[in-house]
C-alpha cells in the first residue's frame, strides 16, 4: 500500500503552499518518485538474485551462463556498449542494475523494464543459443517480474502505466504533456486572480490522488469550482448552477449546450456515492485514477475559465450595465 503523505500546511513545500506545484504525480510527465524508484529496483533484485548460487561466505555468482546471456543482453542494448564489456558477476551485475534504477533520467529506467518484460531467456543474436528456447522457471519468473511491475505503477500513482495486453509490453504516459503544461496554466489564473480557496482544494486534490484517495480526490476538484462559483455569485454558499446563471445574465455564457455540459459534469460527482454523499450499499465509489485525473484537470481548467469570464463581467457591472 502507498504510503499516506503528510498534507498539513506545515509539511507542505514553498512551492505546494502557495500553489506553484499542485500537480499530482500522475500528470508530472519525465518524473519517477523515489518511492517507485525503491520498488523498481526490489523487483528487479528479486528477479535476478533467483537465479544466484553462493560461492562462499561472502559473495555470490549466476549459476550459469544463460542468465549472464541476459544480463549481457538487456545492460548491452541499455547502455549501448559491446556485450562482452558488460561484469555480468553477480555484485557487479546487480550495482549496474540499482544504478541505472536509482540515478538514471525516467526514460532509461522505463527502457529498462520493457526490455527486461520483453527479453526471452536466450535473445536472439546470443552466440550458440536456441533463441526459441525458454526455460518454465526464466518465464515464471519473469511473468511475476512483470505482475509486480504493473501492479506497482498503479500503486504508486505513477505518471505512466504498463500495457500488457499485447507483446511487446509498453509504458504509456497517464497523460499528456500539453495536458499537465494546460492544467498548470489555469491553477496559475487561480492564483493570480486571488482564488485562495479553488488553489487550496485542488493542492489537496492532487495530494489525495497521491494517495490513491480518489474519491477524495474528485471531491475537493468540485470544491475548487464552487469556491469560484461562490465568487461570481457573491454568496457565500452559492452553488454552481447560480454562478452559470449569473454568468448567464451578463451574456457570457450564450451557449446552452455548453452550460448543460457543465451542469451535468457536475452532476456526476454529486450523483456518484462515496464522492458527495456517503457510501450507502456500495463498499467503495467507482471512481478509479484515471477518472481522477480528469477531474483535476477538468475542473481546474472549468474554474479558470469562470474566473476569466467573471473577469469580462466586472467592468459591465462597474459602468452600471
Amino acid at each position: 500500500m502507498a504510503e499516506k503523505h503528510d498534507t498539513s500546511a506545515e509539511h507542505l513545500t514553498f512551492s505546494q503552499r502557495h500553489g506553484y506545484e499542485p500537480l499530482p504525480e500522475p500528470m508530472r510527465l519525465e518524473e519517477l518518485s523515489n518511492d517507485l524508484r525503491r520498488e523498481i529496483w526490489n523487483h528487479v533484485r528479486g528477479f535476478l538474485n533467483v537465479f544466484r548460487i553462493q560461492i562462499s561466505i561472502s559473495g555470490y555468482i549466476f549459476r550459469d551462463g544463460e542468465i549472464t546471456g541476459f544480463i549481457e543482453y538487456v545492460l548491452g542494448k541499455l547502455l549501448k556498449i559491446p556485450e562482452d564489456e558488460i561484469k555480468t558477476d553477480h555484485d557487479n551485475a546487480m550495482s549496474q542494475f540499482k544504478e541505472i534504477i536509482e540515478l538514471a533520467k525516467f526514460n532509461k529506467v522505463l527502457d529498462l523494464i520493457e526490455l527486461v518484460a520483453n527479453a526471452e531467456q536466450f535473445p536472439v543474436g546470443f552466440s550458440g543459443v536456441n533463441p526459441t528456447k525458454s526455460s518454465d522457471e526464466f518465464l515464471i519468473g519473469r511473468n511475476k517480474f512483470v505482475y509486480f511491475i504493473k501492479q506497482e505503477f498503479n500503486q504508486q500513482a505513477a505518471a505512466y502505466w504498463l500495457d500488457t495486453s499485447t507483446r511487446p509490453f509498453q509504458f504509456y504516459p497517464r497523460s499528456s504533456k500539453e495536458q499537465g503544461e494546460a492544467t498548470q496554466q489555469a491553477i496559475e489564473t487561480l492564483r493570480q486572480n486571488g482564488m485562495e480557496g479553488a488553489t487550496t482544494h485542488l493542492r489537496q486534490a492532487a495530494a489525495c490522488i497521491n494517495e490513491r484517495r480518489f474519491a477524495d480526490s474528485v471531491k475537493d476538484s468540485i470544491h475548487a469550482v464552487e469556491s469560484v462559483a461562490c465568487v461570481i455569485a457573491q454568496k457565500t454558499n452559492a452553488t454552481l448552477g447560480e454562478a452559470l446563471d449569473s454568468l448567464e445574465k451578463a451574456g457570457l455564457l450564450n451557449h446552452k449546450a455548453l452550460k448543460q455540459g457543465f451542469d451535468k459534469l457536475y452532476g456526476y460527482a454529486s450523483d456518484e456515492q462515496g464522492i458527495r454523499h456517503a457510501l450507502l450499499e456500495k463498499g467503495t465509489s467507482d471512481v478509479d485514477l484515471d477518472e481522477a485525473i480528469f477531474m483535476f484537470g477538468a475542473c481546474a481548467s472549468f474554474a479558470a475559465y469562470l474566473v476569466n469570464k467573471h473577469r469580462q463581467m466586472k467592468p459591465q457591472q462597474d459602468s452600471g450595465q
